[in-house]
């Protein structure tokens, strides 16, 4: 990993957990897996300091743990679950996400875990109970069912997932531990074609047990509410019984950040539309996208789920104006111009989103009247247009153009490009090496003869997407680490008045502070929250660049 990524993860713990728990991850980020003892060597803590560190690292579950056979003994390695660590500084989003799409409740939950790492729901509810109150108009017994009702909503949605004790446990040595339970039934050691057979196959239970029923949601029957209560008894017939789904009281949940990534990816993919067509075009593909949401594990699918166009119809918003955003062809209309009906405009404008050029709504091969998301393509056309968001922004609009013809027609010479750019040499070679210093170009010498003289070399040009995503993320990573780094300098230098603002006397009257302290605090809030929200900006490329 790079310098800057393990700087901005260490800011980040020390912003979180502070600065004891800081030294622990550091020696995990640069070192990487170890035991107590090593890191209770690097530290110079007391082994006892180390676990209530690695305690709260796990508790977070920004840690996880190996256990090793050497010899007689079993040895417990530790290292940094570095995705978990680097989805913290979305947490700003993550919460204003859970206020849009869950209200206020689910907004007090997902504080209150994010807050305590994992939580039961009788935990979390109790915990945001108490720090929350209850509000006005409403019995602690309402606000109970409210909260209940919002956690288990979002357990159903997979904003929240289960936390299992192998989820402590490191990826590679789960895939290793599996891999040993299989051929150790084989009678002889396995090739490397059964080796890859065997990784596929587990592969494809881990996809089916993703995409199978929510660890920690039970279902049960229940009475339907008809208004009487307990006033009266009647006889129960299956006319009477619904299933509710509950969350199970015993099982521990976590903030689930891919889910929310995944959002955000298919809300963008929908914005595509908007831009490019009209918002009916984006109604309708975020329609496609919610509706095949349900079976998406991560943003690295190639594809979604088929979607029907009738299961489309019938769940697209009836705000969503099909007839009146079209131009038909007189040859269309009906003998009195009448318009067609919904399911035909439905119909015309499904064509009309796989006809386009950027190809990601296509049929899906083996159903018929069916459609999918190219995930792939459509996340590499997010990414490409971030990175001539940001080419354009540094450099100028030719540097552009440059960068989306190399990335058309491949490779090509400072000559072809000069003439198919209708630029100068001179300004061209330029351009290229800023781009390519920048991180966004590549160059690839070819040879003509094997004394490799510059002379007798081809010098072709080209642009790499994951290449050029890789390298701007490093450079994002960079630019995040002194925004954070510089909010811990603009705290100390007014340390002290943040210490006399922590005194119980001054939080009870803030009359103790002067006009020059409060003004003086008015600034540092000011200047933090600019830091916050140009930090959360750059997150918002990162995850795009990084996890889409």
């Amino acid at each position: 990993m790079s310098t800057h990524e393990n700087r901005l993860c260490r800011l980040i713990v020390r912003e979180h957990f502070g600065p004891i728990v800081e030294k622990v991850a550091n020696v995990l980020i640069r070192k990487g897996r170890m035991p107590v003892g090593l890191i209770a060597n690097f530290t110079a803590l007391k082994p006892r300091q180390v676990r209530e560190c690695l305690f709260v690292l796990i508790q977070h579950n920004l840690a996880v743990y190996a256990e090793s056979q050497e010899k007689t003994r079993i040895v417990t390695y530790y290292e940094i679950n570095r995705p978990e660590l680097l989805h913290r500084v979305l947490i700003p989003k993550v919460l204003h996400s859970s206020q849009e799409w869950f209200e206020r409740d689910g907004a007090l939950i997902t504080q209150s875990l994010l807050t305590h790492g994992k939580l039961t729901i009788t935990d979390c509810v109790a915990d945001v109970l108490k720090t929350s109150g209850v509000a006005p108009g409403k019995t602690t017994t309402q606000r109970t069912q409210s909260l209940n009702k919002a956690f288990t909503r979002m357990v159903k949605e997979k904003c929240l997932i289960a936390v299992r004790p192998s989820d402590s446990l490191t990826a590679a040595d789960k895939d290793m531990a599996e891999e040993k339970r299989e051929t150790d039934k084989m009678t002889l050691p396995p090739t490397a074609a059964e080796l890859a057979s065997i990784r596929k196959v587990l592969g494809a239970q881990k996809q089916a047990e993703q995409n199978a029923t929510i660890v920690g949601l039970k279902r049960r029957l229940d009475t339907m509410d008809d208004g009487y209560g307990d006033k009266r008894q009647r006889l129960l017939t299956d006319e009477d019984l619904v299933i509710v789904e509950e969350v199970e009281t015993d099982v521990y949940f976590k903030v689930n950040f891919d889910r929310f990534i995944i959002r955000w990816r298919n809300v963008q993919i929908a914005n595509l539309y908007e831009a490019r067509l009209n918002p009916t075009a984006k109604m309708i593909m975020q329609t496609i996208m919610n509706l095949a949401e349900e079976r998406m594990i991560n943003c690295k699918e190639e594809h979604s789920s088929p979607v029907s166009i009738m299961l489309l119809l019938n769940s697209l918003p009836k705000d969503t104006n099909l007839i009146d955003t079209l131009e038909f062809d007189p040859s269309d209309l009906g003998p009195n111009n009448t318009k067609p009906k919904i399911h035909e405009c439905l119909d015309k404008y499904v064509q009309i989103l796989e006809d386009d050029l950027m190809k990601i709504l296509k049929k899906d091969a083996g159903r018929s009247g069916q459609y999918v998301i190219n995930l792939k393509t459509a996340s590499q056309i997010l990414k490409k247009n971030l990175i001539q968001g940001i080419v354009s922004a540094r450099f100028g609009a030719p540097y552009v153009r440059i960068m989306n013809m190399l990335a058309d027609k491949g490779k090509l010479e400072e000559k072809q490009i000069s003439r198919f750019s209708m630029m100068p040499v001179k300004d061209v070679r330029e351009k290229l090496t800023t781009l390519c210093t920048f991180g966004v170009l590549n160059l690839q010498e070819v040879p003509k003869t094997k004394e490799r003289t510059p002379s007798r070399t081809y010098y072709l040009w080209e642009v790499i997407l994951p290449r050029a995503a890789d390298t701007l993320t490093d450079r994002l990573y960079h630019t995040m680490g002194n925004l954070r780094q510089r909010r811990f300098v603009e705290r100390a230098k007014r340390a002290v008045l943040l210490n006399k603002c922590e005194r119980t006397d001054v939080k009870a009257d803030d009359s103790l502070l002067n006009a020059a302290e409060k003004k003086e605090l008015e600034t540092l809030n000011g200047v933090l929250e600019m830091l916050e929200i140009q930090e959360l900006r750059i997150a918002e490329m990162v995850i795009t660049l990084r996890d889409f």
